[in-house]
């Protein structure tokens, strides 16, 4: 891993992505990027020092995002960690993209909630904005992570031919934590979207020939939804980290079934990896 990015809005849950991203980067010997997307016009950057300093409530606003953002960055240097800062001006989403453009990152590490979300229902906009529309692995942590060691993961599939991508992604994520147990996951809800017990027990077999290096373990297991089975597997299993494909719903499933990822982020109390392809 050579670049992780860490976008901030030095909330309490970026802080939790801030000290992840901190300990990642330096078990991987990882370069850290720090973001920030200020409440600023999108032509702030393009502005004179003179058309800056004119404004000063623009001008207050970004100079104490700099020097937050220099805070965080001493602090990962602490860590031994070698760090740089970003900040720009306008929409997320279209600015986090330029610094991508710039940036070769392997990873972007977020908090579940922003400064506003309301952490008992919903995953943070900016969070959701980076699962979605991203093509990027993101990790998403919301709780404080003291010492983050992968020794029991689990993958959660719908067992399809892209998860079996996702999985190998997955597993190239893990290996250099060294996971003392891999789980395979595939939730049996006795829906009419479930395809039949054998069907799916056979192909649990090719997701474990995938991870033959590893000590592997496959489960189909029964609850009345997906999000509460992957809960209840994780808390059953003492699960360090869930890994799981995000590929986009058409609208009419998402009526229905809503993201499995944004669903699982919003209860899940151990980091989830979100799997770009």
């Amino acid at each position: 891993m050579n670049n992780i990015l860490i976008p901030t809005d030095f909330s309490k849950y970026a802080n939790y992505a801030f000290e992840a991203g901190c300990q990642l980067a330096k078990s991987t010997k990882a370069h850290l990027h720090l973001y920030h997307c200020m409440n600023l016009p999108d032509d702030w950057e393009d502005q004179s020092p003179e058309e800056k300093m004119s404004d000063h409530r623009e001008n207050n606003i970004a100079i104490e995002v700099r020097h937050q953002l220099i805070e965080l960055q001493t602090r990962a240097k602490d860590y031994g960690v070698e760090c740089s800062i970003h900040a720009t001006g306008g929409n997320f989403l279209k600015d986090i993209n330029e610094v991508l453009e710039k940036v070769k990152v392997d990873l972007i590490v977020m908090g579940s909630h922003g400064a506003s979300g309301k952490e008992e229902w919903f995953i943070g906009s900016n969070t959701q904005k980076a699962v979605r529309k991203l093509r990027y692995n993101v990790l998403i942590v919301k709780n404080p992570v003291a010492d983050l060691k992968f020794k029991k993961v689990t993958f959660v599939s719908g067992l399809t031919v892209n998860d079996q991508e996702a999985f190998k992604i997955f597993l190239d994520f893990v290996k250099p934590f060294q996971p003392e147990e891999v789980h395979v996951l595939s939730i049996d809800t006795s829906s009419w979207f479930t395809q039949p017990t054998i069907v799916m027990s056979e192909s649990l077999k090719d997701f474990k020939a995938i991870a033959k290096d590893y000590n592997c373990k496959t489960h189909f297991y029964k609850d009345f939804s997906v999000q509460a089975g992957i809960r209840h597997f994780v808390h059953e299993n003492k699960i360090d980290l869930v890994g799981i494909s995000y590929r986009v719903r058409n609208s009419l499933k998402r009526i229905f079934l809503g993201s499995n990822v944004e669903m699982l982020v919003n209860h899940s109390e151990v980091p989830v990896l979100s799997v770009g392809q």
